[in-house]
């Protein structure tokens, strides 16, 4: 079979697989060299992802992390000791908690995802506009596409996903998926199904729609690039299955690895608790990343600004690529290519909005399934089932992707570059001089790059205290000072519970707090931030939370009884109780009083013991 000099459509027969060389012998400037746009590339991603310790989900990953290396780190707490979910990430880095403090562990792993991040995006960007017509990279493009990247799907997200930040499985697993595309636009078809399985294995959910759509995506743009015509679906498929054939089984096993300790804790459990289990994820405690129904307005605006946008860009995209010289003689190309103009279109720009389209459709499947409960076509439970696997993921990470990608390819300039044209493409009056396309897309870019930059670090530059502190521990209500004198409560309570109580006691502790597990490696009755991740463990989990914290009718915790202390103390074997006087109407319990003493000073937090009972 023929096979075309584009990297849109190469063929690699007779079981050897090639990928693109497309040096060309020409010489580059430093601004174009790999290392120089990594290093701006990880920069980027630095500046957005750096704040103090604890971001949101770190207490919840790496205390699992450090019980998952030393099973007396938390012994007896509900949620360490339940299913390991993210098992590779735990397995990766949570040996670094054996070697140094949690914080420290933390450190070292935030600065290798971060490493490991930027190499993916720095790989994908180089090799997403490349062609033989465009041998080499364009100078800052990996570097530009992730400021805008990270400023539009902050911005611009949904569902409430991010992918630069703190350390956890999904950072890995996002990583992996852009090395992997990188791989896909150098046509090393065998080693990007491999690191889409990796991704899969340190987070099932992300790897699987990556997954699905990237089947999509190639099978799509391998159906449309072929030869200057459309090949019929057999015959599309046998080529790319040829193709891909080795690659996509490797795939398919990385992503059973990640599945695979999911699948066996809940294996047979009753339909009923699997249920109950999945109303709880969906509709209880992760209704703003699983239902559209809670998601906020604010958010559904937002997303429709980003997607009207991306949509202006596809246009330009469209009508600049119909200006541009095709990479090859296509005589026979077919009219609905040329009508969609995108046939000069590097493969990583066509790629990137099949993996967008791919996202929007997942997700509006996503909306259809929550509304028929609304619409009284199918129950609540059938759609908690359905909701539970996050199909508005992808949906936040692709189209802010494509926005990035199209956007800088704009800018490059690259349809004057490639030789259709030594004048811009249109152009707009600005003073009195004719600015050109990329011109104007590029002073767009960077402004907005420089503005998402600016807006994160002006919010987290007035932080004095970790995300995953002030989420749930310091009251937005209380003024700055107060807010300081509950966080050094906070930490004394914890340095006393570290330094003086034996390892493996249980806890009953506030509700309102996220992190005692972090600062003091005891075990908790139970957390609301730590919900586990199979069905039983969910519904138990649920259910010690209703008993320890009961509310009132306007949804205000009631303060817990010298009773209430002791029943739930008989159903869950915890030996000391840490009050937060903050509760309305707290008294101090008729127990022992560990802490504070008459020369300890702590206004807000109180610890009490059970003992000989």
């Amino acid at each position: 079979m023929p096979s075309e000099k584009s990297v849109a459509s190469k063929q690699v027969w007779g079981g050897k697989e090639g990928s693109a060389d497309f040096s060309g012998g020409t010489r580059t400037s430093w601004t174009q060299r790999f290392s120089v746009d990594f290093a701006g590339v990880f920069l980027v991603f630095f500046l957005m992802a750096l704040e103090r310790l604890p971001a949101v989900n770190e207490p919840h990953y790496w205390t699992k992390a450090a019980h998952f290396w030393n099973a007396e780190y938390g012994r007896g707490d509900l949620f360490l000791e339940s299913a390991d979910a993210h098992w590779l990430f735990y397995a990766a880095f949570g040996w670094l908690t054996l070697l140094s403090s949690i914080a420290g562990a933390v450190w070292i792993g935030r600065f290798v995802l971060w490493v490991l991040l930027a190499l993916g995006w720095t790989l994908m960007m180089r090799g997403a506009f490349r062609s033989e017509v465009q041998p080499s990279a364009r100078p800052w493009v990996a570097t530009l596409s992730a400021g805008l990247w990270c400023a539009a799907m902050r911005s611009g997200h949904l569902a409430g996903e991010w992918v630069v930040g703190g350390a956890e499985a999904k950072v890995a697993a996002y990583a992996f998926i852009f090395i992997g595309f990188g791989f896909f636009f150098a046509q090393r078809w065998t080693l990007a199904w491999v690191c889409l399985g990796i991704a899969g294995a340190f987070h099932v959910v992300v790897g699987l729609w990556v997954f699905l759509g990237s089947v999509v995506a190639s099978f799509l743009l391998d159906r449309l690039s072929s030869e200057g015509r459309l090949l019929s679906l057999p015959g599309a498929w046998t080529a790319w299955w040829l193709r891909h054939r080795r690659g996509v089984p490797l795939a398919v096993f990385g992503l059973g690895v990640g599945m695979l300790p999911p699948l066996m804790a809940d294996w047979g459990t009753e339909p009923e608790l699997s249920t109950q289990a999945a109303m709880i994820q969906v509709y209880k405690r992760l209704g703003h990343h699983l239902a559209p129904t809670a998601m906020a307005w604010f958010r559904w605006q937002s997303f429709g600004v980003l997607l009207l946008i991306a949509g202006l860009v596809c246009i330009l995209c469209l009508k600049y690529g119909a200006s541009a010289s095709r990479p090859v003689a296509e005589p026979r190309r077919a009219k609905l290519l040329e009508l969609r103009g995108w046939s000069a279109w590097p493969y990583g720009l066509r790629w990137f909005l099949a993996q967008a389209f791919f996202a929007l459709s997942v997700a509006f499947v996503g909306c259809l399934i929550d509304w028929g409960v609304v619409a009284g076509l199918w129950s609540r439970e059938i759609s908690a089932r359905l909701l539970k696997y996050y199909w508005f993921r992808w949906n936040d990470v692709a189209w802010p992707l494509w926005l990035a990608a199209g956007s800088v390819w704009l800018a490059s300039g690259a349809a004057r570059w490639s030789g259709s044209s030594k004048e811009p493409l249109g152009g707009i009056d600005f003073f009195g001089k004719r600015l050109s396309v990329p011109g104007v897309m590029l002073i767009g870019v960077v402004l907005v790059s420089i503005w998402g930059l600016f807006d994160r670090l002006s919010t987290r530059g007035n932080d004095w205290v970790g995300e995953g502190e002030r989420a749930r521990l310091l009251s937005k209500s209380d003024d700055l000072e107060e807010q300081l004198i509950h966080y050094q409560d906070w930490l004394r309570v914890c340095s006393f519970v570290r330094e003086k109580t034996e390892p493996g006691s249980l806890w009953l502790t506030p509700r309102n707090q996220q992190t005692f597990k972090w600062h003091t490696g005891r075990g908790e009755v139970a957390a609301w931030k730590d919900m586990p991740q199979d069905a039983a463990r969910v519904v138990e989990w649920f259910e010690r939370l209703s008993e320890c914290y009961p509310t009132d009718s306007e949804r205000s915790l009631e303060p817990w009884t010298t009773e209430k202390i002791l029943e739930l103390h008989k159903r869950y074997g915890f030996r000391y109780v840490l009050i937060d006087r903050r509760v309305g109407g707290q008294s101090p319990p008729l127990l022992p009083v560990l802490y504070p003493s008459s020369t300890q000073e702590n206004s807000t937090f109180g610890i009490f013991e059970i003992s000989g009972r």
